[in-house]
C-alpha cells in the first residue's frame, strides 16, 4: 500500500519531531515513579501516559486537519481492527463472563492503544522528513550510553532503583541493588532492562556493517561490549538468546563474517564469566536431562514391570532439578490463560482477567482476547513480516530486523508487548521503520 503525501506544516512539523524526541529519551531514562492508582487497584499512572496522551491529542488534530485516513496508514487498518476487537473483549467480559474489574481492564485496553501510539507518530515524523532517521537512531544511542551509566552507578555507587517487580515496590520506593539482586538500571525490571538492550545491540551491529574509520569501530566496540555485558548482568535468558540470534543474523545479512566470529568470542566469553547467567541455563540444562532420563529409563524398565508387576517408586524432583521459571509456566501460567480461552473462544475473558503475567504474549493474547483478538494482533506482525522480508538495504532497516526478531523470540516466554516502557518503543522503532520506507 502507497502510502500519502504528508502534508506541510511547520507547526505540527516542530509538535510532532520534539514529541517524538522527548520520548525516546523519556521512556528509556525515567524511572517508572507512580503519580498516583487507580482505587482499588495496583495500577498506577505515570507521567508517560500524559505524554502518551498529548501524542494522542495532537495527531486527532493533524489527521483532522489534513483529512488523513487511518488506512491509508501502512499497518493502520491492523491496528484499528486490533483496538476494535479489544474493545469488544473488554465490553464481553464486563457483560456476559463478568470476571474482571471494569475501570482495570479499561486502563489495559487503553494503555495497548497507548503503546501503539508512537507507531504513528514515529511514522508522520518520518515520513515528512526521512532523514531526521539520523537524529533520532543519535538519540537512541545516547539514552543507551545513559542507561549502561546508570546501571554502573547502581553497581558501584548504589545509585536508587525503582522497580515495579510487585506491588509493594510499585508504590514508588527508591531501593538499593542488593545482592543477589538482577539489575534493573533506570527500568523498572530486569526483564524490560534486558529486552530494551537486545533492541539497542541490533541498532549497534547495524551500525558495525556501515562504519569505516577504526576510531568509530573501537568506540562502538566499547559501547557494544558494555551494553552486552549489562543485558548478561540481568540473567534473563530469553534475551540473551534473542541477542544472539538477532546480532548473527545482522551481520550475516551484510556478510561480516570476521565480525560474526568476533561477536562469538566475546559472547561465549562474557557468558562464561556470568555466574548468575550460567547457573540459570544450568539449571534448565538439569532438568532437560534429567526429565529426558526418566523417560528413557520408563521406555526401557516397563516390558520388565509388565511381567513382574512390580509398581516403579514415583520420582519426585530435587530442588537442584527444578527450574523455578518453566515450572511456573508450564504448571500455572500457561494452563491458565488456555482455561481462559476454552472460557469464551471467540472474544477471551478481557484485558487483566489472567492477572499480571502469562510470561507468553502469544498465549496471553489467545486468553484475554480469544481468537479474534489473536488473529487481529497476528495479522498486524504478519504484515510487519511481509515487510521485512524486503531485502534490507539501510542501516535503521537492519536494526528493525534484529529488533523485530528479538521481539518474536522473547514474547513466546515473556509478556514483552504489555511492558510499558519496552512495548512502547517496540512501537515506535516500528514507526522510524514504515516511515523511512519509500512505499
Amino acid at each position: 500500500m502507497t502510502s500519502p503525501k504528508r502534508p506541510t506544516s511547520k507547526l505540527f512539523g516542530a509538535l510532532l519531531k520534539y514529541l517524538l524526541a522527548a520520548l525516546l529519551v523519556f521512556i528509556p531514562l525515567y524511572p517508572k515513579f507512580p503519580l498516583f492508582f487507580l482505587p482499588h487497584s495496583s495500577v498506577a499512572i505515570r507521567i508517560e501516559d500524559f505524554l502518551f496522551l498529548l501524542t494522542g491529542i495532537i495527531l486527532t488534530i493533524y489527521y483532522l486537519k489534513f483529512k488523513i485516513s487511518f488506512w491509508k496508514i501502512p499497518l493502520g487498518f491492523q491496528i484499528v481492527i486490533y483496538w476494535l476487537i479489544g474493545g469488544l473483549s473488554v465490553l464481553s467480559a464486563i457483560l456476559i463472563t463478568q470476571n474482571i474489574s471494569t475501570s482495570v481492564a479499561f486502563l489495559h485496553w487503553f494503555r495497548r492503544i497507548e503503546y501503539m501510539m508512537g507507531f504513528f507518530l514515529a511514522y508522520e515524523v518520518v515520513k515528512a522528513n526521512p532523514k531526521s532517521i539520523r537524529f533520532y537512531l543519535e538519540i537512541i544511542v545516547f539514552c543507551a550510553v545513559g542507561v549502561l551509566l546508570y546501571g554502573l552507578a547502581q553497581i558501584y555507587l548504589n545509585a536508587p532503583i525503582v522497580s515495579t517487580m510487585n506491588e509493594e515496590f510499585s508504590k514508588g520506593y527508591t531501593l538499593i541493588l542488593q545482592p543477589g539482586v538482577p539489575i534493573s538500571s533506570t527500568f523498572a525490571g530486569h526483564y524490560d532492562l534486558a529486552i530494551y538492550l537486545v533492541f539497542i545491540l541490533s541498532i549497534l551491529a547495524a551500525i558495525f556493517t556501515f562504519i569505516k574509520s577504526k576510531f568509530q569501530f573501537i568506540a562502538l566496540s566499547v559501547l557494544f561490549t558494555g551494553e552486552l555485558w549489562l543485558l548478561l548482568q540481568t540473567g534473563l535468558r530469553t534475551a540473551t538468546l534473542s541477542a544472539f540470534v538477532s546480532v548473527s543474523l545482522i551481520l550475516l545479512l551484510k556478510k561480516r563474517f570476521k565480525l560474526v566470529l568476533l561477536f562469538l568470542l566475546v559472547f561465549i566469553v562474557l557468558v562464561a564469566n556470568t555466574p548468575r547467567l550460567t547457573g540459570r541455563f544450568d539449571s534448565l540444562f538439569r532438568v532437560i536431562k534429567f526429565k529426558s532420563l526418566i523417560s528413557l529409563e520408563q521406555l526401557t524398565v516397563r516390558p520388565v514391570l509388565a511381567v513382574t508387576q512390580i509398581s516403579p517408586t514415583p520420582v519426585v524432583l530435587r530442588p537442584i532439578q527444578q527450574d523455578r521459571s518453566s515450572s511456573i509456566r508450564l504448571d500455572v501460567e500457561w494452563p491458565r490463560a488456555l482455561r481462559a480461552f476454552y472460557k469464551n473462544p471467540f472474544l477471551g475473558t478481557g484485558f487483566s482477567s489472567i492477572t499480571l503475567a502469562t510470561d507468553n504474549d502469544y498465549l496471553r493474547s489467545l486468553g484475554e482476547t480469544g481468537l479474534l483478538g489473536f488473529l487481529s494482533f497476528a495479522a498486524i506482525l504478519i504484515a510487519i513480516l511481509k515487510k521485512i522480508l524486503k531485502t534490507p538495504t539501510s542501516l535503521f532497516d537492519l536494526s528493525y530486523l534484529g529488533i523485530f526478531t528479538a521481539m518474536l523470540i522473547v514474547a513466546t516466554f515473556i509478556d514483552v508487548f504489555e511492558a510499558s516502557k519496552v512495548a512502547s518503543l517496540f512501537w515506535i522503532f516500528t514507526g522510524l521503520y514504515f516511515g523511512s520506507q519509500k512505499s
